[in-house]
């Protein structure tokens, strides 16, 4: 190989091979960063994921909503009957009232 030869290999290098490389260098390493940025996001998202309730969790709490839905309707019926019972003391307390406003006639 005689020295023309080389020089022309040498440029070719130069001007073709080590910019190729440079880029290739470049792509490896934005391409190291993305996927550390993404391993940090699935980490992230893995952490999130362990506080979600199970399945099973969600259906028992479902079944302890409705329960309470029950015991509250139990409650409000509770409450109406107290709420009449409280009319009937009203209307004899008026009656008492009545009584004795107007002297025991």
């Amino acid at each position: 190989m005689d020295l023309h030869t080389l020089d022309i290999l040498l440029r070719i290098i130069q001007v073709v091979v080590l910019p190729m490389l440079a880029f290739l260098v470049k792509l490896l390493i934005d391409q190291r960063r993305q996927v550390n940025g993404l391993a940090s996001r699935l980490t992230k998202a893995e952490a999130c994921l362990e506080n979600v309730p199970t399945e099973k969790t969600l259906h028992e709490l479902a079944l302890t909503i409705r329960g309470l839905g029950g015991d509250l309707h139990v409650a409000v019926e509770k409450i109406e009957g107290m709420g009449r019972i409280v009319d009937r003391l009203e209307r004899v307390v008026s009656r008492h009232e009545e009584h004795l406003l107007n002297g025991g006639k």
